[in-house]
């Protein structure tokens, strides 16, 4: 019965207030706040510049104008202002909410703010002008003391802010009153969530590094690493009771650009490394751009020049997931983990693609399934379906290279992926590489060509040196890796493998004849490694056609 009549009171407040509000030009009845939570969206007064006293409550309302909140002001009619803005709100608190320590949960704010509530300032994030603090990832959470609020009655709450670059104002989620307690929660379970996220990256991340430092050759596993570190740190960098608690505001906001841009081009070429394909020059020139961008983020005066790396960053990141998500669906039924690699990546790529149009104001920003931790929650399964690939790929490589079922060498593919870790090593030391491609044909007495035998393989392989490394490349041709050998010394070499597989099969089958292409790396011109085993395969054909039984060397 009381709880009716405080409410029949306010109703009678509020069209009273209503009233009045029409007769001094107020369109609209102040918000009843009767129960929490209570959200602060909608039609608010607005004013561009700056004035100490605009924080006094109860003002005149002659030269302001609405605008609705959450959402930019350069969506709403001001679309290249930077600078001081203000916002006000008039609302009635219910008297049976006295004695509560309320809440404003006032969500991200561009860049600075300060807010006043009936005159008296309850708190603020970041800093003014000149000594300008860019506060614009921070979430703001804010204690209203009791002896501001005024029950029953009218309040009103008052916002400075400033602005000067990117968007402006309010920006979301809505804002929300609520018992403190329940704000800080809600801000102590973001952070839980976060930190969460970033432990198990991170943890990701120990374990590639370990895997890394046991093959050196296999760099997709540090540069998964790094990923996995800068990603951590970036969603670090967003949470209330971190970075910008050391750094300050300004600092982190410069990490977490830093971290995205850095974070984008170590993962770049983790996925094509995975599928044994050659990476786009393109997108190599986009991870030299990204890590200049990094470096750049930490170096540069003004924070509001960082605005172009950000939106590089959030592009990028987006056509790195996209990319990845076509190798993981060209890779479905080819590994056993993939239909799971592809939800993942699908599902990641579409949180990013969220985030990023709710970070350039096309969609609002909102608290629910996690809210601004979407992006980081979609990562996870992306992370740990990553992380599996890769540990499959290393156990292979280390306890279980695949063979071939004939001859029980390495397969075509295994070998172009061995060839690619070469080259990288090669590119380090400056050392030498050859490649070669041998077809041995194997005839009986009657001259009918079949498989080679089984001897003539084991005989190349005898013949080899302990670095060497042969596979079955097709049919009747093999491929070795000649590593810290040059052109010459390879020739030799070749000449004494067609030798002894010669007489090795020659004894048993009749006749044998060994058919060689070589290439050597030459640093500039062989990017990849198909592209020196496509010169191998033309200086074999080269050696057929002159009838064979005969070694080639590419031009």
């Amino acid at each position: 019965m009381r709880r009716r009549l405080v409410r029949a009171r306010l109703a009678v407040a509020a069209i009273a207030l209503a009233v009045a509000g029409v007769a001094a030009g107020q369109d609209a009845p102040p918000l009843v706040v009767d129960t929490l939570p209570a959200s602060l969206a909608g039609e608010w007064l607005f004013r561009i510049g700056h004035d100490p006293a605009y924080a006094s409550p109860f003002r005149e309302q002659r030269n302001w104008q609405r605008i609705h909140v959450p959402g930019p002001w350069e969506r709403q009619g001001w679309p290249e202002y930077t600078g001081h803005a203000w916002y006000r709100l008039s609302f009635v608190v219910s008297s049976d909410l006295a004695g509560i320590d309320l809440g404003l949960d006032l969500g991200r704010v561009g860049d600075v703010d300060e807010v006043f509530l009936n005159g008296r300032r309850i708190g603020d994030s970041g800093s003014f002008p000149p000594h300008f603090d860019k506060a614009t990832l921070a979430r703001r959470y804010y204690l209203i003391p009791q002896d501001v609020v005024r029950a029953g009655q009218l309040n009103e709450l008052a916002i400075h802010v400033y602005n000067d670059s990117r968007f402006g104002g309010l920006l979301g989620p809505p804002p929300v009153l609520d018992r403190y307690r329940t704000v800080l929660a809600h801000a102590v379970f973001r952070d839980v969530g976060a930190y969460s996220v970033a432990t198990l990256l991170l943890t990701l991340a120990a374990l590639h590094l370990l895997l890394f430092f046991t093959q050196r050759d296999l760099l997709e596993h540090l540069s998964f690493a790094g990923a996995m570190a800068a990603i951590a740190l970036f969603v670090v960098a967003h949470t209330t009771w971190g970075p910008s608690l050391v750094l300050g505001f300004g600092a982190t906001y410069r990490v977490v650009v830093a971290s995205l841009l850095a974070g984008v081009a170590l993962f770049a070429a983790v996925p094509f490394r995975l599928a044994t394909r050659r990476q786009p020059v393109a997108l190599l020139g986009l991870e030299t751009l990204l890590a200049l961008g990094a470096a750049f983020t930490l170096v540069w005066r003004n924070e509001g020049d960082l605005q172009f790396w950000l939106y590089a960053g959030e592009a990028s990141l987006l056509l790195v997931a996209a990319v990845t998500l076509k190798i993981e669906a060209s890779l479905l039924g080819r590994r056993p983990c993939a239909p799971a690699a592809f939800v993942a990546t699908a599902l990641f790529t579409a949180a990013i693609a969220f985030d990023v149009l709710v970070d350039i104001g096309v969609l609002p920003r909102t608290r629910l399934f996690g809210g601004e931790l979407i992006a980081a929650l979609a990562a996870v399964p992306f992370a740990l379906c990553t992380s599996l690939a890769l540990g499959m790929n290393w156990m292979q490589r280390r306890w279980g290279e695949p063979v071939d079922a004939t001859t029980g060498l390495m397969t075509r593919e295994r070998f172009t992926d061995r060839l690619a870790s070469e080259l990288l090593r090669t590119r380090r030391n400056g050392s030498s590489l050859a490649v070669a491609l041998l077809r041995l044909t194997v005839a009986d007495a009657a001259g009918e060509r079949g498989q080679p035998a089984v001897e003539a393989v084991s005989s190349l392989r005898r013949a080899l040196r302990q670095i060497d490394l042969l596979a079955r490349y097709d049919g009747e041709t093999f491929a070795l890796l000649l590593a810290e050998t040059d052109e010459r010394a390879a020739t030799t070499i070749i000449e004494r493998l067609r030798r002894t597989a010669g007489e090795t099969a020659g004894a048993r089958a009749g006749r044998a004849h060994t058919t060689a292409g070589l290439a050597e790396y030459r640093p500039g011109r062989h990017l990849a490694a198909d592209e020196l085993l496509h010169e191998a395969e033309a200086a074999l054909y080269a050696a057929v056609s002159e009838g064979g039984d005969c070694t080639a060397t590419a031009p």
